[in-house]
């Protein structure tokens, strides 16, 4: 097997606009009674980097409190061609 070592940035624009894409998912696909929201390539939400290329969006989170607008994301992962990126979740703005 061999794992050759990708290497790939995400400009602070791209960022930025993840994290408010993030957000509109957290308020869009949250269940009520749990609070957990989550999405994956069966829903086939995308981003687009400021690069022009298309990414598959993949996250989970939970907010604790239905009159809080404090979440915790669990995972975000962006998969493109069968790469998967995975992100640090605390460079995320976990409040809508």
């Amino acid at each position: 097997m061999y794992c050759p070592k990708i290497t790939y940035c995400f400009s602070d624009e791209d960022i930025s606009t993840l994290n408010e894409r993030i957000k509109a998912i957290a308020n869009n696909y949250n269940d009520d009674q749990t609070g957990w929201f989550e999405v994956n390539e069966e829903q086939n939400l995308t981003f687009v980097d400021d690069q022009d290329n298309m990414y598959i969006i993949n996250l989970r989170g939970r907010f604790w409190r239905n009159d809080d607008p404090d979440f915790d994301l669990d995972f975000v992962t962006l998969e493109k061609d069968g790469i998967s990126f995975s992100f640090d979740t605390d460079i995320f703005d976990d409040q809508l």
